[in-house]
């Protein structure tokens, strides 16, 4: 019964339905990944996996309110901002994460590629995803 009641008191709540989860498909190997490792995927200064794969992260469209509580959380700035970023990039040869149209496509996409990350809202994760981090979204 004490076991029981401790269980209780420890669990950590489900995420909330507007939370914005960090994705991979069923088939990869990653089973937990660190805001800072994700924001150096996203940004590409690492563009390995630690198994040496390569990784592809994946982005919903700039203007999504998603992707711009993703980028604020994440990456410290907006889709809008990190344009000088990617300008620069280009210039080494860098190219940015690619964009697909909506939650369900990032679903397919990352459940069909296992070296690909995403991310998209709780409410809309399928059976082909895994989580790797729930980023709970602020006012």
């Amino acid at each position: 019964m004490l076991l029981a009641i401790a269980a209780v008191v420890t669990a950590e709540p489900p995420p909330a339905p507007d939370a914005v989860a960090v994705v991979v498909g069923r088939a990869s190997t990653r089973t937990e990944i660190s805001r800072d490792d994700l924001r150096d995927i996203y940004l590409r200064r690492q563009r390995l996996w630690s198994d040496g794969a390569p990784v592809i992260p994946v982005n919903l469209p700039a203007g999504n309110p998603v992707r711009e509580e993703f980028s604020r959380i994440v990456l410290g700035r907006s889709s809008q901002d990190l344009a000088t970023h990617w300008n620069a990039r280009y210039f080494e040869g860098i190219r940015p994460p690619i964009v697909l149209a909506s939650a369900t496509a990032v679903c397919a996409y990352v459940g069909a590629e296992p070296a690909a990350i995403g991310y998209l809202p709780v409410k809309d994760l399928d059976p082909t995803c895994r989580v790797l981090l729930t980023l709970r979204q602020t006012p």
